[in-house]
């Protein structure tokens, strides 16, 4: 997506291609197509938040209102874990600056009013190796149509998901958003598109869903 849009501004003139730059993709050739346009290439997306002033995020076509008052999700485009990371704190800081431009509060917090839906912050993973996504089991014998590295992977989360919520929900103000019946995944278990699961499996799409990153 992101090559798309700016071949599109490079070619109907909006921008010079030098006023454009991107941080190396984890895919080596998404690097040499925007270098094949004329665009910078940096190695970090630090670099490229210093080089401009205005930052542009792979956005996938879902930003909605959610059930809260107020309340909106944005779902980030895929990428490498490192890269992800990268792009959520950044797509944060923006919607903050965006929202104080215009004298209003974008906040992040778990559970901003008890007596309504609190916000998280779930992560999509799948497990790919020499592209194959080995969460797929390769013939009939799975129970649920997945692999037995797939089953291994999901144990170990849920395994260490006490010592994970460390990370994932290091705020007291957390737990007031992970309880029963709020969507939150308060259980330490897994299922099949079950929202009250903290771990989700979908089939036959291939990955997880982890909640509590808040």
């Amino acid at each position: 997506m992101a090559e798309s849009i700016a071949r599109g501004v490079v070619q109907s003139g909006v921008l010079p291609p030098q006023r454009i730059s991107t941080a190396i993709h984890s895919n080596p050739s998404h690097g040499t197509a925007f270098q094949s346009l004329g665009i910078s290439v940096y190695s970090h997306n630090t670099d490229v938040v210093d080089a401009s002033d205005v930052i542009i995020f792979s956005v996938k076509p879902q930003m909605h209102a959610e059930a809260g008052n107020g309340q909106y999700e944005m779902a980030l485009g895929y990428t490498a874990c490192t890269y992800a990371t990268d792009n959520l704190i950044f797509m944060r800081e923006v919607d903050r600056a965006i929202a104080n431009k215009h004298g209003l509060l974008a906040t992040f917090v778990p559970k901003y009013a008890l007596d309504d839906i609190g916000s998280g912050s779930h992560v999509h993973l799948s497990l790919w190796q020499n592209g194959q996504n080995v969460f797929q089991a390769s013939d009939a014998s799975s129970q649920h149509g997945m692999s037995k590295v797939g089953e291994e992977f999901m144990a170990g989360v849920l395994d260490h998901l006490p010592s994970i919520f460390a990370f994932t929900a290091p705020l007291s103000n957390s737990y007031d958003r992970i309880q029963p019946n709020t969507w939150s995944g308060a259980y330490q278990c897994w299922g099949k598109e079950n929202r009250e699961a903290h771990c989700i499996f979908f089939y036959p799409a291939m990955c997880i869903v982890i909640d509590g990153f808040n």
